[in-house]
C-alpha cells in the first residue's frame, strides 16, 4: 500500500491509530517508540497530505475550464462580471449567479473588507465548481486576464 501514496508504512499505521483517536504517547508506547519520533512521523504525514492537495489544486487549475486573475488590491465585486464576460467569450455556462460567486468568494478567497489581499485564481474546475488557486508570476493563463 506505501509504494502507491506518499506515505510510508510507519506513518499509515500512526495515522491509523490517530484516526482511532489514540494519543501520541499511547501510539509510542503501542510501537515502541518514542512520542517525539511518533510526532515527527505524523507531522511529515500530514505535511504530505496538504503537499498532495496543493499539488490536486494545481491539476485542477491547469484543467479548468475557464479561470480569471484577481490582482492583490481588487475589489472582489468586480470579479463576477469578468468571470461572466470570459465564460461568453469561452461560450461557457456559469451555473452561479453574481451574489454566488461574490458569497463564495468571501467564503474562501484571500480577501478582507472585500479586497484581494494577494494574487490569485478564481476558476471552474471540470465539474463545474468554484475555486481558488494560487497565481504563479510569471505564467499568465490563457484562460483569462
Amino acid at each position: 500500500m506505501s509504494g502507491k501514496s506518499f506515505f510510508t508504512k510507519h506513518q499509515i499505521r500512526i495515522l491509523q491509530l490517530r484516526a482511532r483517536g489514540m494519543k501520541q504517547s499511547e501510539i509510542a508506547e503501542l510501537l515502541g517508540t518514542t512520542r517525539a519520533n511518533v510526532s515527527i512521523l505524523e507531522r511529515r504525514a500530514l505535511e504530505k497530505v496538504e503537499k498532495a492537495r496543493n499539488t490536486i489544486l494545481i491539476w485542477e487549475q491547469i484543467n479548468s475550464r475557464l479561470s480569471v486573475r484577481v490582482k492583490r488590491g481588487e475589489d472582489i465585486f468586480t470579479v463576477p462580471e469578468r468571470l461572466f464576460k470570459k465564460a461568453d467569450e469561452l461560450g461557457i455556462h456559469v451555473p452561479y449567479s453574481t451574489a454566488e460567486v461574490i458569497a463564495y468568494l468571501v467564503e474562501n478567497a484571500p480577501i478582507e473588507d472585500r479586497i484581494a489581499r494577494r494574487d490569485f485564481i478564481l476558476f471552474l474546475d471540470s465539474g463545474n465548481n468554484l475555486r481558488i488557486g494560487e497565481y504563479l508570476p510569471g505564467e499568465e493563463d490563457p484562460k483569462g486576464p
